[in-house]
């Protein structure tokens, strides 16, 4: 990987436990916490996402189920330009209705 020249300076507010805790990690396996958010900011380029052990399990969820309903949306609607509905009776039957 090639060296960056770090010509920008950036800050910004954390909570102190987490951060002297944070310190403590980044420490013991010598690096300092300039180094690791640099890494985390070349990750995020490289891959043009953030990267997935970022996001917490929460919104993974719930962007699985958001891109599920737009699936399920956009397939409705290919059928619909395509001609093939379905009654209501037999569009509601999986729902028990």
């Amino acid at each position: 990987m090639t060296s960056l020249v770090k010509n920008k300076q950036f800050s910004f507010r954390t909570n102190d436990e987490l951060l002297v805790k944070a310190q403590k990690i980044a420490a013991a396996e010598h690096f300092d916490m300039a180094t690791i958010f640099n890494s985390v900011l070349e990750k995020m380029v490289a891959q043009d996402d953030v990267p997935v052990e970022l996001i917490d399990e929460k919104q993974k969820r719930q962007d699985k189920i958001i891109q599920s309903l737009y699936t399920e949306i956009d397939q409705g609607y290919q059928d619909y330009k395509n001609n093939r509905v379905k009654g209501i009776d037999e569009a509601f039957s999986k729902y028990g209705a």
